[in-house]
């Protein structure tokens, strides 16, 4: 292992036991529930003295001009950890040098891709887990801000409130674009923002603070065990639905037996989106990005294809267990704790997907309507209770 990869993973070491033990202490304290984040005090008292700064190409400070009432920005704090490569000798734990590019949705979107892949697309978001390769050139070339994670896995910014912004990862070891999400409004919260970047066999899963705190709460206290093979499996319920209506029939929900899942191990998602895309470029022969969830200007989910021919190369390449949700439209199964992919599809697309821990002994509950939708426990059990009196219907090709 070079001196570089050397010390990397001492600094990690070293703040990884650092935060546990700052959590351990917290943890003890009556009453008290531990820091959603690495606090500043934190940092401060890690031993590790080199740090990487976090700055934006241009200032990102709150601004408020003479005529204006209030800050026009709201800070926005990241947090990175995980494993970038399984095959290394850096453990799991917080990661610094990611760079995370901030993009404006309605301005800087096509610039950015144009960059970055030299393709004009608007994309808003890329499906879980797929990775986009690029240069160290284009990257260095693109026009938009970005800031840098530090030792401790963390960086901020400061974002204009009320305006949409696509989130890019960028791999901390190669020119790969890890992942990318669209940030939902900035202009809810006076106290600020907090995304999650989660990496796991390349690729960065970026979720906000409500989607993404139990598994960094897991981190944070070492409870690793959750996802082990042998531990107990987990409850997992698809509920599949559908809204219909007419002109002369009002909308309704009612059960929608037939609908597919697709269930991927978490190493395994690489293998199955290069099935899927025939040669892992993710574009065709047209130009069109076929890997893409969300396209700004389009409010579906709709487009990644996944036809007869894609289904036999991922039967070539991996293990992925199918769950067709048949009658009534509901299905309970028993699945190994793990990092898994969901995905909705039928014989000539996929819908959506979803990217989930699955912790041991656990219950977890879906929605399944075009693309595929992790349910909170109460929001589960009162889509549980609804349904009984919900009609049912068969899917149609093609739904």
């Amino acid at each position: 292992m070079s001196s570089e990869r050397r010390n990397a993973w001492w600094v990690r070491r070293v703040l990884w036991i650092g935060v546990l033990a700052v959590c351990t202490a917290c943890s003890g304290q009556s009453g008290s529930a531990p820091s959603s984040v690495p606090t500043e005090s934190a940092a401060v008292s890690s031993p590790v003295t080199t740090t990487t700064e976090v700055e934006w190409r241009t200032v990102p400070y709150p601004s408020v001009g003479e005529n204006q009432e209030g800050d026009t920005q709201v800070r926005v704090r990241f947090v990175a950890y995980g494993d970038v490569d399984p095959d290394d000798d850096i453990p799991f734990g917080v990661i610094p040098d990611v760079r995370i590019f901030a993009i404006d949705a309605g301005r800087e979107l096509a610039g950015w891709w144009d960059a970055i892949w030299d393709v004009e697309m608007g994309i808003t978001s890329i499906a879980p887990g797929v990775q986009i390769p690029s240069t160290a050139e284009n990257i260095k070339a693109s026009p938009v801000n970005f800031v840098t994670t530090g030792s401790n896995g963390t960086a901020e910014a400061y974002f204009e409130r009320h305006s949409a912004y696509t989130i890019c990862v960028v791999s901390p070891i190669d020119n790969v674009i890890a992942g990318c999400n669209r940030l939902e409004g900035t202009g809810k919260k006076p106290s600020g923002y907090i995304y999650f970047v989660y990496f796991s066999h390349g690729s960065a899963y970026i979720d906000n603070e409500e989607d993404g705190s139990e598994r960094y709460r897991r981190f944070l206290h070492g409870d690793l065990e959750a996802y082990s093979p042998s531990s107990e499996p987990a409850s997992v319920t698809f509920v599949s639905t559908r809204y219909t209506g007419s002109d002369i029939e009002p909308y309704v929900y009612s059960l929608a037996p037939g609908a597919s899942v697709a269930i991927i191990d978490d190493a395994d998602i690489a293998t199955w989106w290069a099935a899927v895309s025939d040669d892992g470029t993710a574009i065709r022969d047209d130009g069109f990005f076929s890997l893409s969830i969300w396209i700004a200007g389009e409010d579906s989910a709709y487009g990644i294809p996944y036809d007869e021919a894609a289904h036999e190369r991922v039967l070539e390449n991996i293990s992925v267990r199918t769950i067709s949700v048949d009658w009534p439209g509901i299905i309970e199964i028993d699945l190994k704790p793990g990092n898994y992919l969901f995905c909705n599809f039928n014989e000539e697309q996929i819908f959506g997907c979803d990217y989930e821990d699955i912790a041991a002994a656990q219950k977890y509950i879906f929605r399944v309507e075009l693309g595929i939708w992790p349910l909170s426990n109460s929001e589960g059990q009162q889509l549980l209770k609804e349904v009984e009196d919900w009609e049912i219907r068969p899917r149609l090709a093609g739904n």
